[in-house]
């Protein structure tokens, strides 16, 4: 036993390719039922506590819908090959649910298609900021997706990004016009 292994993993170990390992399943197991129960957690504040148990999944999809349709509506019309993501705009709900109670219900209260003096209210600047940014308050929700980034990525990559050799940094910038 000086090697750290138990007899479960050292089996494991030994039949490193077999799918019925008991340790593996386990581990596995157990990594799902956390998973799920991370993601059952983080939707919680999608709904009210007034709402009844079957309502909360038709509540929170209901949700989802109407913040994803008023953001598509609000960034209209956006460049081609921009199309809002359905993931980011669900962990974008959540974290505008976490960080301002009364989101829920100003959203509600804003129409499916808002008019001029709507898109300057301050829930939809809410939900314009955030999806340019990518941030909700301090929550960093997305880096590589928020729309700052996305609508100039033709011409600029997003900065964590490398754009040339290891080291390019150093060098004087080659001038493409000779003149700046």
């Amino acid at each position: 036993m000086g090697s750290g292994i138990c007899k479960g993993e050292r089996a494991c170990v030994a039949a490193s390719a077999a799918p019925s390992c008991p340790a593996r399943r386990r581990f596995v197991r157990h990594q799902l039922v956390l998973g799920a129960s991370l993601m059952g957690g983080s939707m919680a504040p999608v709904f009210s506590q007034s709402e009844r148990m079957p309502d909360r999944a038709e509540s929170v999809q209901h949700r989802l819908e109407k913040f994803f349709s008023v953001s598509q509506k609000l960034f209209h019309p956006l460049p081609i090959g921009t199309p809002l993501d359905r993931r980011v705009a669900a962990r974008l709900l959540v974290a505008l649910n976490d960080q301002y109670p009364s989101f829920t219900q100003q959203l509600d209260l804003l129409p499916d298609d808002p008019n001029e003096a709507e898109r300057n209210s301050p829930v939809a600047k809410l939900i314009i900021v955030a999806w340019f940014l990518g941030t909700v308050g301090s929550t960093l929700v997305t880096y590589e997706r928020a729309l700052m980034y996305r609508l100039t990525s033709d011409a600029l990559p997003v900065p964590s990004y490398c754009t040339g050799k290891p080291g390019d940094w150093a060098r004087a910038p080659q001038l493409k016009f000779k003149r700046v």
